[in-house]
């Protein structure tokens, strides 16, 4: 079974081949290739959109999949999309990403895998939340989002989001190095997936992860120091 939506903004060139290569190329290499992981596995997905990558986690093999999307009217989304033999695993939730973490880790439960999309240049404190991702005691961790293509640890103020409430709020975007100083401080091995092994003719659709900087789409992984 193959889970084409994605449930993100649309990026300017993806027409109708392009949004469908997006989705299956991100598929391939946030999904499929942690599959093996994910298997029979707990999955906390932030970032969970409308619930379609919670579909696509179920059918990689998850047991149970938790989402956690801030954006009311992409959960109520939720509903409506069709009921493939799957919504019994997913538990879609409506909250503050960071809050609902802490949630968890105060709760004691524990995840196997854990999904961030779009989620670290919405927080201020990095150290803050890598340490509730530690806490929640993941074998693996897949983040995708935007990055400051630079080894400098820093985070970089983007005044370009749409306006919540009436009001833009700046993404706070941070850099390679500040990811990988945060990653070694919070006991995590950091490993950046490699998105050139795509060709040039299959990256339709992708054009946020290969352009040249400042900022660009990337993804990585994380695991604890004991299990690397």
């Amino acid at each position: 079974m193959t889970i084409m939506g994605y449930g993100f903004k649309r990026q300017a060139d993806d027409d109708k081949t392009g949004g469908l290569n997006r989705a299956q190329a991100r598929h391939a290499l946030l999904v499929d290739a942690y599959r093996h992981a994910i298997a029979d596995s707990t999955v906390m997905l932030v970032g969970a959109g409308d619930g379609t990558w919670c579909y696509a986690l179920a059918a990689a093999g998850a047991l149970q999949v938790v989402g956690i999307e801030a954006d009311t009217a992409l959960v109520e989304r939720f509903g409506r999309l069709p009921d493939v033999g799957l919504r019994e695993r997913i538990d879609l939730r409506c909250a503050d990403p960071v809050e609902e973490m802490r949630s968890e880790v105060r709760a004691g439960r524990q995840y196997d895998v854990i999904i961030l999309f779009d989620l670290l240049e919405m927080v201020a404190d990095l150290h803050d939340l890598f340490g509730l991702v530690r806490e929640l005691d993941p074998r693996l961790v897949v983040v995708d989002g935007r990055f400051v293509d630079t080894e400098e640890p820093i985070l970089w103020i983007d005044r370009t989001r749409e306006a919540v409430a009436g009001r833009a709020r700046p993404a706070l975007v941070p850099g390679r190095g500040a990811v990988a100083m945060v990653a070694y401080d919070t006991g995590f091995d950091l490993d950046w997936i490699d998105w050139s092994q795509l060709d040039p003719e299959v990256r339709q659709g992708l054009a946020d992860y290969y352009v040249a900087g400042p900022v660009m789409r990337a993804s990585f992984t994380l695991t604890p120091e004991h299990i690397a």
